[in-house]
């Protein structure tokens, strides 16, 4: 049962919420910022914490700013926070939460800004609300999956080009007279430099016969049937397509093609300034190894720092990628391997001078771990979407390890979540 609760909160914690205090419980909620009292109500409640929502806020804080869209809870909650307090949070949190792992002061030596807080996304996912022959799109309502906000012009995290041909898609589906038990999900794809656009619009049902979707701002089209059992949009058949399934993009003079199924950084301008600050932690070597490799961008960014370089990437579309874009990039020393980075054969590690990864949100897995600490390259280089988990693996790490060069990078403005990397020394 909820009930409504006015209370100051004090602080922002790790995963971005503000936290507050009352009748002895902790209670966290977006939407809020330090000094600030708010009426909430309760959303989950525990015997120790409380989840909340958002209501009204009673005394502003002097940091608060009007948010662009209605739905900022949803897709970026920080969009009431100005720049200067986001990245001052940022880094804070990323410092406390990287010494709570590995109990060692590690400070950034930099912390990149972005140059845009809107408009900066190379993907965007809607899904669908509404009565057959008028859906909108939506995001489900964080914390509450039965719930969703409406996104008449879509969002602001991706450009307003990407959103004017999903909005000319969305009118599309509504001229058939399609339901939510036909569509679920719209995703766009977009590459900034030179400009490119593709969507994949996953449908319930393989008979459904779209009209050519040959629209303004598209690059490319794919039709896809996704089990409407699964709660993710994957791809269990291609029903159509038309144009390019991938779109490419240039990062330090390099081109980097990727699949509508492919992963792929957010915000081109601070991934370069990341792919700068790898490439000023690399030296010279014989071999190079980079775990989790994706589409291969940065190996293939360092094909020059290196005799050979190993990559391997779990994902076959993205391994495919990385095939073709070792050969548009001319780099004949660069040879991918599509495995799991826990199962790759013993043998690629040998010999490894230097050794990159990305791994995704939860970290490395502890056979890799493992692994790195039986072989200790000379140097370490770890690109990070979650310092908990970072962390975590570096106090591995640190027992035969220094940290040389720590940096952030706000990838995504006006959320909490941000990039870190950590290069590590072997002493």
């Amino acid at each position: 049962m909820t009930r409504e609760i006015t209370l100051e909160f004090k602080k922002i914690v790790g995963e971005g919420k503000t936290l507050g205090r009352s009748d002895g419980k902790v209670v966290f909620c977006y939407g809020v910022l330090p000094g600030e009292t708010a009426r909430v109500r309760t959303v989950v409640e525990k015997r120790n914490f409380i989840e909340a929502e958002l209501l009204e806020v009673l005394t502003p804080s002097p940091r608060r700013v009007a948010p662009r869209e209605d739905h900022y809870l949803s897709c970026s909650p920080w969009q009431v926070m100005d720049y200067a307090f986001q990245c001052e949070t940022k880094k804070s949190l990323i410092e406390d939460l990287l010494y709570q792992t590995t109990k060692e002061t590690i400070r950034l030596d930099k912390f990149y800004s972005a140059a845009g807080m809107f408009g900066y996304r190379t993907k965007i996912e809607y899904s669908f609300t509404g009565a057959p022959g008028s859906l909108s799109f939506a995001f489900h309502k964080r914390g509450n999956f039965r719930e969703m906000y409406l996104l008449p012009g879509g969002c602001a995290l991706i450009s307003p080009e990407a959103n004017a041909a999903a909005l000319d898609i969305l009118a599309a589906i509504n001229a058939l007279n399609l339901s939510t038990a036909d569509v679920k999900t719209l995703i766009i794809r977009e590459a900034k430099k030179p400009g490119s656009r593709i969507a994949a619009l996953y449908l319930k049902r393989q008979d459904i016969t779209l009209p050519e979707m040959k629209l303004p701002g598209l690059n490319g089209f794919i039709a896809a049937y996704s089990n409407p059992l699964s709660p993710m949009s994957q791809v269990d058949a291609i029903l159509s397509a038309w144009g390019d399934d991938f779109v490419t993009e240039e990062l330090l003079g390099g081109k980097f093609s990727y699949g509508f199924d492919c992963f792929f950084q957010n915000n081109m301008e601070l991934f370069e300034e990341a792919l700068k600050e790898i490439r000023a932690a690399a030296f010279k070597c014989g071999k190079l190894v980079d775990l989790y490799s994706g589409v291969g961008v940065i190996g293939l960014t360092l094909r020059d720092m290196a005799d050979k370089i190993y990559a391997v990437e779990s994902s076959p579309s993205s391994a495919k990628y990385a095939a073709l874009n070792t050969a548009a990039n001319a780099a004949a020393n660069f040879e991918m391997t599509c495995a799991f980075s826990e199962k790759t054969a013993d043998g690629l590690f040998e010999g490894t001078e230097i050794l990159v990864l990305d791994p995704p949100r939860a970290g490395l897995h502890n056979k890799v771990i493992k692994r790195i600490m039986e072989i200790l390259p000379k140097r370490i280089i770890y690109l990070s979407c979650n310092p908990i988990t970072q962390g975590r693996d570096a106090a591995f790490f640190l027992e035969k390890y220094k940290i040389i060069r720590a940096a952030g990078f706000d990838f995504y403005p006006n959320t909490p979540h941000a990039e870190t990397l950590l290069v590590f020394e072997k002493e």
